[in-house]
């Protein structure tokens, strides 16, 4: 019997941090990036616990417009973030993740 609750605990986490990977359809058209305003920031994240909380973060991010590259690393509680600064602001980012039920700060 507990070997049963066990594996639906388990299953239950597993599920709740699982993230999809599939790039939005806007990413599939060509989208001009002002390379000047490119700047990269590392965004401390609390709350990552799984390569699923990563695949949300990345891909939630990915959707913005003006995000160029962004790679989410739960181990280290990081964000690495490239973005256009004449379309997309560090605050958006920070709120974008923190509506995800993360927590972040620059």
């Amino acid at each position: 019997m507990k070997n049963i609750l066990l594996l639906c605990a388990l299953s239950v986490a597993v599920f709740a941090c699982k993230g999809t990977n599939t790039k939005p359809e806007s990413e599939s058209e060509e989208v001009a990036i002002n390379t000047a305003a490119v700047k990269t920031i590392h965004l401390n994240v609390s709350g990552m616990t799984c390569e699923g909380c990563e695949n949300t973060i990345e891909t939630s991010l990915a959707k913005l417009d003006g995000v160029v590259t962004v790679e989410a690393l739960h181990k280290e509680g990081v964000a690495n973030i490239s973005y256009d600064t004449t379309k997309v602001n560090v605050e958006v980012l920070s709120q974008t993740i923190n509506s995800l039920g993360y927590k972040a700060v620059n």
